[in-house]
């Protein structure tokens, strides 16, 4: 599964309302379905999505957090170094991507994929991401370009889990 970035805040009552979907795919996810999340997908697989009016809306529930929208925009280049091994990276590689997003979650993952590094800063900056289960969930967008590697991890661990499923 790839669940891109997006606005789910746009979207919350809808994708509230299909708890067919949430329970399907989360059930799907723990068994070890492999996705790909960034941004607005890591917001739909959280608990919870609270939006600019207070409103909280279930999301598939994944996810151990709960993401709140915010005026603050989080704008910028990262080059974030992998915290942890997951099934598309090696712990202590390195890679780019881009973060663009008014929310934040309101628990930082107990074993952190990434550690933030803003462009041409020299100390990082923040921690955030998750791999869990076959999933790997995070703001940033990563720069596919700058990492094919990561892109072929995913259809690997996809190839993978579909031979797994048919036998």
């Amino acid at each position: 599964m790839y669940f891109g970035g997006g606005f789910p805040e746009m979207f919350a009552a809808e994708l509230a309302a299909n708890q067919e979907l949430h329970t399907t795919l989360k059930v799907l996810l723990q068994a070890g379905l492999p996705a790909y999340a960034e941004c607005g997908g890591l917001m739909y697989l959280a608990t919870t999505l609270i939006d600019l009016e207070a409103r909280s809306w279930p999301m598939v529930g994944l996810l151990p957090t709960t993401v709140r929208m915010t005026p603050r925009l989080t704008l910028g280049y990262r080059q974030a170094t992998v915290q942890q091994p997951s099934f598309l990276l090696a712990q202590g590689q390195s890679v780019w991507g881009h973060e663009f997003h008014r929310s934040q979650t309101d628990t930082e993952p107990d074993h952190p994929l990434y550690q933030l590094k803003r462009y041409g800063a020299e100390q990082p900056h923040a921690i955030e991401g998750w791999s869990l289960y076959q999933v790997q969930a995070s703001y940033l967008h990563l720069h596919w370009g700058g990492c094919p590697e990561v892109a072929q991890a995913l259809v690997a661990a996809c190839t993978r889990y579909r031979l797994r499923s048919v036998i």
